[in-house]
């Protein structure tokens, strides 16, 4: 029997991709965004492996109001650079903007540990931070009364962020930080900040849970 043909492997082109982004940028500029979606399908077509053009989507994406795939393209992103800072803060972003606040609120958190100097991860975590407040007033005023339904939705986002609660508890421990230093004081500020803000929704979920 002879052998079958070889699949063809695809053709990438990091030098034209750029060009699309490039053209993508000044498409998302001028407002034409459906122009720059066009475009960085063309960059991602020519470079998969080229993580900017994911970001740029995403960031495309949330400025048309299509959060999910926003969510996705940011996904992609991490998957090529797991620390890459841009596409943490898309996926941060696209998660707010699909109503998954506290999810949100971890992402926000884990850019700004890795990046305090970010100033959008530090608005984004108090933009989260008012959303799950608010969302906690319409929960004292509306009741739920399925008490198993009310803790099967909070366990996952607890564990979430407790581990996350934790992280920052052993953060405050370091005694690097302790060293006079303009940075560290603002990563224990936020720090300070956000344990004191996961410890309060610890404590509502624990009364809304016990009770009927």
């Amino acid at each position: 029997m002879g052998r079958g043909k070889e699949p063809e492997l695809p053709i990438t082109n990091p030098v034209e991709a750029k060009k699309h982004r490039d053209e993508a940028t000044g498409h998302i500029k001028n407002g034409n965004y459906d122009r720059g979606l066009n475009s960085l399908a063309k960059a991602i077509e020519l470079a998969p492996d080229e993580k900017a053009a994911y970001v740029a989507r995403s960031k495309c994406y949330l400025l048309l109001g299509e959060p999910r795939s926003a969510l996705v393209d940011a996904e992609a992103a991490l998957r090529l650079d797991p620390k890459n800072a841009k596409a943490l803060l898309r996926k941060a972003e696209a998660l707010y903007y699909c109503g998954e606040f506290e999810m949100s609120l971890v992402h926000y958190h884990r850019g700004l540990r890795a990046r305090p100097d970010l100033n959008d991860f530090r608005l984004g975590v108090q933009k989260a931070q008012e959303a799950i407040e608010n969302t906690i007033g319409s929960v004292k005023v509306v009741k739920k009364t399925s008490k198993n339904k009310r803790s099967k939705s909070a366990r996952p986002v607890l564990g979430q962020l407790n581990s996350d609660k934790i992280y920052l508890e052993n953060l405050l421990k370091n005694p690097d930080l302790a060293i006079a230093d303009k940075k560290n004081d603002v990563v224990m500020r936020q720090a300070e900040e956000a344990i004191r803000f996961l410890e309060n929704r610890e404590e509502f979920w624990r009364q809304q849970q016990t009770t009927t």
